[in-house]
């Protein structure tokens, strides 16, 4: 982004500063504000891993209708009424500071907390959210059309650069420093500070004649292109959900554990839409196999039992394998400058069609987190498609013909893989109840060595006894044996060792069916 010698539209070097100064700041607040607001409203809903899922759901739909603000607004006004339509909107929205969510907003009955974290979101920070959210885009579409600049897209990486920041920031500097309502006045004073510069930025600018409506026709790309760009938007942003929702609730119920996979999305998206060669597409071919293939092995029955750290690690880099190749052909294919808003505002669509799947869809048909099964194979599916309509694949040549047959049965491999671990996981559950807090699940188990109490001594019992177990996530909330003559004997939250059954109180714990869900009993003396 070279300086340009001459007066005219085109910036100087001062004011090419104040554009990035812009985009970060506001990129930075963005992203402050998503964990600043979600840790106030957690507790009010309970502290489960759906809180979060919505909030992000929140931030999707607010991104979306930022970025079609901005497409809107560049598409229907001339320069100067775009600049005084926006200054106009940043002026209102320091009416809504400070976001801090009234107590008298806190839900008191048994209302959706979905659908109330969402009108809580809203009302808090809404307008503030919404403009941030177009700052980028509309910010890039004027810098774009004073200089037509193809290096604008690192713009974009610049303000995940600064997402990026602002996440790692906020619960090792921020939050430790600052009690919750002084984080909030000093995001509202920064807020104030950004909306100040992006005025001065709408409020300059002139009307362009050099504008060629007839070049965005020449340069708009067909209607595959832009599916394909909603298409991996969408895989990558259901992939996020879908594996922070798997490490929550399945591996670990970790306080910010959520923070890892975001930021290795974030950065994939540094990393591909800085330098084009950040991303070496046959490289990450290979990655990309070994990553779904690794992901979808551990997702097995078999390795339910895996060291939390290597659960962890495994998911989140295949995570941030699978974002990169999503990300870095999201790059390869963007458009010409002229078509900037519209590349964002479809990618926007499709990321927030990958959180309404996860967040609000996969809830209510499936029983289980199978969420992670769908996304991991449309993944899978997504190199045959971007290959095949990319003639110039290095695997689609005359040369490259075995590699092609074989990514496509690999790819075949995977789907078919996953449909049969989710239906492994199926049949060995009896019941299997999900909401908007988790997974509950009852499944028959063989206990093949269990300590029982036998004439006041301990003896190990070496048969084979069969156990019904209630579980949550990971969390074992009772079991009990199916055998009658053992249905006395106590096991989880009743062992002999309990303060309870110290007392003399309790001999045991079973539970009934009741409806849709367990309610558990205690046998008592």
């Amino acid at each position: 982004m070279a300086a340009e010698d001459g007066a005219g539209a085109s910036p100087g070097a001062s004011f090419k500063v104040i554009y990035a100064l812009a985009i970060f700041l506001s990129a930075f607040l963005l992203f402050q504000v998503e964990p600043l607001i979600a840790r106030v409203i957690l507790p009010w809903f309970g502290g489960g891993a759906g809180v979060w899922t919505v909030c992000l759901l929140f931030f999707q739909v607010s991104l979306l209708l930022g970025y079609l603000y901005a497409h809107l607004l560049t598409r229907s006004l001339g320069r100067r009424a775009q600049g005084w339509a926006h200054a106009g909107l940043l002026a209102a929205s320091l009416l809504t500071l400070p976001v801090l969510p009234r107590d008298t907003w806190k839900p008191v009955g048994p209302e959706q907390p979905a659908l109330h974290i969402l009108m809580v979101l809203g009302l808090t920070v809404g307008l503030p959210f919404f403009l941030l959210s177009s700052t980028t885009p509309l910010l890039q579409a004027w810098f774009a059309r004073e200089k037509e600049d193809a290096g604008v897209y690192r713009l974009y990486a610049l303000s995940n650069a600064a997402s990026l920041l602002a996440l790692l920031s906020y619960p090792t500097v921020l939050e430790p420093m600052l009690t919750t309502v002084r984080q909030a006045w000093t995001w509202s004073w920064a807020y104030a500070g950004a909306a100040g510069v992006c005025g001065v930025i709408a409020l300059r600018g002139r009307e362009d004649g050099t504008h060629n409506r007839g070049r965005e026709e020449l340069t708009r790309p067909d209607w595959k292109t832009k599916m394909l760009w909603m298409a991996l938007s969408a895989c990558s942003s259901a992939l996020l959900l879908a594996i922070t929702n798997h490490v929550s609730q399945n591996i670990a119920a970790v306080p910010l554990l959520w923070v890892i996979p975001l930021s290795l999305y974030l950065f994939s998206f540094i990393l591909c839409f800085e330098r084009g060669r950040w991303y070496p597409r046959t490289a990450y071919l290979r990655l990309l196999g070994v990553a779904i293939g690794g992901m979808t092995y551990a997702l097995s029955p078999e390795l339910a039992a895996l060291p939390f750290w290597l659960a962890i690690g495994l998911f989140c880099g295949g995570l941030f394998v699978c974002c990169v190749f999503c990300h870095g052909e999201l790059a390869r294919l963007k458009p010409e400058p002229a078509q900037l808003t519209t590349f964002y505002f479809l990618c926007s669509l499709g990321s927030l069609a990958g959180a309404v799947f996860v967040a609000l869809v996969a809830p209510r048909i499936f029983s289980g987190y199978y969420e992670l099964h769908v996304a991991l194979a449309v993944c899978a599916l997504l190199v045959i498609v971007v290959h095949r309509q990319d003639a110039a694949s290095p695997i689609r040549t005359a040369g490259g013909r075995p590699a092609w047959v074989i990514v496509n049965a690999l790819v075949a491999a995977v789907v078919v893989s996953l449909f049969m671990t989710a239906r492994t996981q199926a049949a060995n559950t009896k019941r299997m109840v999900r909401n908007f807090y988790g997974v509950l699940k009852v499944s028959d188990e063989v206990a093949p060595s269990v300590s029982v109490l036998k004439d006041g001594a301990r003896a190990a019992v070496v048969e084979d006894l069969r156990v019904r177990r209630l579980t949550n996530g990971t969390i074992s909330h009772g079991l009990e044996f199916l055998s009658a003559a053992r249905r006395d004997q106590p096991t989880t939250y009743y062992g002999e060792d309990s303060g309870i059954a110290a007392r003399g109180v309790a001999r045991g714990s079973h539970w009934t069916w009741r409806g849709d869900d367990c309610d558990i009993r205690s046998s008592h003396r």
